[in-house]
């Protein structure tokens, strides 16, 4: 059985922007989709959510992972996770490295993040738990950075899509569907 895991990001839910679609395409695909509300998501915590997780009782192992801004931080800190198994691969559209552009935001809290951004990224851990990685990056997304995202998606050895003036890839920037995260996916025979 083919398994994945969506994460949605900050204020979020799985019935939001593209990942019904998502799932959908992925369970068309045969795929066994886990699309968990994320608790207590307004201040997203690495510590809360592994608790969480650990709880659901889905098997985490060989499962593709696909995360939107803080869940593409939450599936990072997983992978640097003992706990954690080794996965098939990760999507990660708008990749949330660090608070360079949120900071500026007027819906920005101060601490907000503290308890999501716990340490540096071990890329090398990250690769041991994950072969393969698709980044999916507006040019113009004013909550993550383009750049950061691109020279990290290039530290991982992953594919970089670009989506030109897609902002932050959410529903209020127009997006509700991205086919080309399937589209890479045959790509690289994950589907």
């Amino acid at each position: 059985m083919k398994k994945a895991a969506l994460f949605h990001g900050t204020d979020g839910t799985p019935h939001d922007h593209w990942f019904p679609w998502l799932s959908a395409e992925l369970k068309q695909y045969g795929y066994q989709v886990f699309a968990p509300e994320l608790p207590e998501n307004h201040t997203p915590n690495r510590d809360i959510y592994e608790a969480f997780l650990k709880k659901s009782g889905w098997d985490f192992a060989d499962n593709v992972l696909f995360g939107h801004s803080s869940g593409t931080t939450t599936i990072l800190n997983l992978l640097m996770a003992n706990w954690f198994p080794n996965i098939k691969a990760a999507v990660l559209v708008g990749t949330f490295l660090n608070e360079k552009l949120t900071a500026a935001a007027d819906w920005y809290e101060p601490g907000q993040f503290d308890g999501l951004f716990v340490q540096e990224f071990d890329t090398e851990k990250i690769k041991r738990k994950c072969p393969k990685f698709i980044f999916v990056h507006g040019d113009n997304d004013y909550a993550c950075d383009y750049n950061d995202a691109k020279d990290f998606c290039s530290r991982l050895g992953g594919s970089f899509i670009t989506i030109q003036n897609g902002r932050h890839l959410s529903s209020s920037s127009g997006i509700t569907e991205l086919p080309q995260i399937i589209d890479e996916m045959k790509k690289l025979e994950l589907l």
